[in-house]
């Protein structure tokens, strides 16, 4: 209403006026579609973009493309987005700057998403918006887990997560509890994702929020995959499909689907997987972007079989390169491996399998490092661990790591709950864990131990 009355003439507004009315309507629409993408309602992005229509009013690229990604139109939903993830220059408008970075991530540009996240946080401070920047580290994490970065990222998001619990951003630091849980699993850490995940779906599901819901379950899904549950991870994944809006979100489904393919071909159940991939491989066709295509290649591998496979799985390695999901690179590498070994060609399959199994140590990612030390037994390959395994943070997880030497500061276990938002009794059982790990029985050894270190 502020941008209609623009108009000149009795009782219009003066131009300046005007200007900064528009200017104000703009930045309430971005906010009002980032409530859209938070609870994944398709048909609030609709009533948004009539309303910016209505006015005259460019829309957020991330609302227009939203809609028509939702409603199958991807060469539209592309051309916004595209368009969007552009508005990413420095000393912009931080939430403008942070909905660029969202339509980075949804294109799959990863290094767009993280330059636009640096750009949006730069802003913020320089602004005096010091809010703003826990929720620009809400949406960064999402390209920091998907290239490989867990130890970083978990320290800078914990630290979000402080910041929006002080300035009272509950939604937000629910988001951040989901995306914590996302670097759990990946790093093994299954106590922490389960409290991580518990606490943003039970947040997000009381308040409507779909992209933290569904993110958690996500996370949840993602654990179970890598420790070969799969009939668990298949099921939470097929239930992420169809959740509505407040419970689920239509573009953490499309982030899932590469999973739900792998988890289902393993559980047996390829029709529905057809299915989910036909969609995901037609939104990769669209946007082109490498790393979108590298995981639908390898989708195409997991559903072929013999030498079809083979080509699909160095089609997939060839678009991996020029892409930077890195961590998604070492996966397509194992499950490669194993489809070598099964056709009995060791040689090569060994090669990728040793590939796999380094780039999970450098990555922390125990489970899955385990995963492609199974793969070299059958094989009958010494798969004795790495050089990383050799100090001490190879033997503990990033969790495990950053609680001991909290503890070894001197850090009761309350203190470093407090310090980590989690609870006392999981910060009990880590150390149990630590103590286990590294053989010893008390905070004094730990602290010689880590002072040796």
């Amino acid at each position: 209403p502020a941008a209609s009355g623009a108009s000149a003439g009795p009782g219009g507004l003066h131009p300046a006026g005007a200007a900064g009315a528009r200017a104000a309507a703009t930045h309430l629409l971005a906010r009002a579609t980032e409530a859209a993408v938070y609870t994944g309602d398709l048909r609030r992005c609709r009533e948004a973009a009539a309303v910016a229509d209505r006015f005259g009013m460019v829309p957020p690229g991330t609302l227009g493309g939203l809609a028509a990604a939702f409603e199958g139109r991807y060469d539209d939903a592309r051309d916004a987005l595209k368009a969007a993830a552009g508005r990413c220059g420095p000393g912009g408008d931080p939430t403008l700057l942070i909905h660029s970075a969202i339509a980075a991530l949804l294109l799959g540009d990863h290094t767009g998403a993280v330059t636009a996240a640096v750009r949006a946080a730069a802003a913020a401070r320089a602004g005096g918006e010091a809010a703003t920047v826990p929720q620009v580290m809400e949406f960064r994490a999402y390209a920091d887990f998907w290239t490989g970065r867990p130890r970083a990222a978990e320290a800078a998001t914990l630290e979000a997560l402080h910041q929006a619990y002080a300035t009272g951003q509950d939604n937000g630091a629910c988001h951040l509890q989901a995306a914590l849980a996302m670097f759990a699993a990946l790093t093994g850490d299954e106590d922490v994702c389960r409290e991580r995940a518990e606490a943003a779906r039970s947040h997000a599901l009381e308040r409507g929020l779909g992209l933290p819901a569904a993110l958690a379950l996500f996370a949840l899904a993602f654990l179970d995959l890598g420790a070969g549950r799969f009939a668990a991870s298949a099921a939470r994944l097929r239930a992420l499909a169809g959740f509505g809006p407040g419970h689920g979100h239509r573009a953490v489904r499309h982030l899932a689907t590469p999973l739900y393919v792998e988890a289902a071909v393993r559980t047996g159940d390829t029709r529905v997987a057809r299915s989910a991939h036909s969609d995901y491989d037609r939104w990769a066709r669209t946007v082109r972007s490498p790393d979108e295509l590298a995981l639908s290649a390898r989708c195409h591998a997991l559903l072929a079989t013999g030498p079809e496979a083979v080509e699909h799985y160095r089609a997939a390695l060839d678009l991996h390169a020029c892409g930077t999901r890195d961590f998604e690179r070492a996966r397509t590498e194992l499950l490669f491996g194993g489809a070598l070994r099964r056709l009995r060609r060791r040689t090569e399959a060994r090669d990728r399998l040793h590939s796999a199994l380094e780039a999970f140590e450098y990555f922390g990612s125990p489970q899955w490092a385990a995963r492609a030390r199974g793969e070299l037994r059958v094989l009958g390959e010494p798969a004795a661990a790495g050089r990383g395994q050799e100090d001490l943070a190879g033997r503990l997880t990033a969790q495990q790591l950053t609680i001991a030497r909290m503890a070894a500061e001197g850090a009761t276990n309350r203190e470093i709950a407090a310090r980590l938002a989690l609870s006392p009794r999981t910060i009990d059982h880590h150390l149990r864990g630590v103590f286990a790990r590294l053989g010893i029985r008390s905070r004094i050894e730990l602290v010689r131990l880590l002072g040796e270190g």
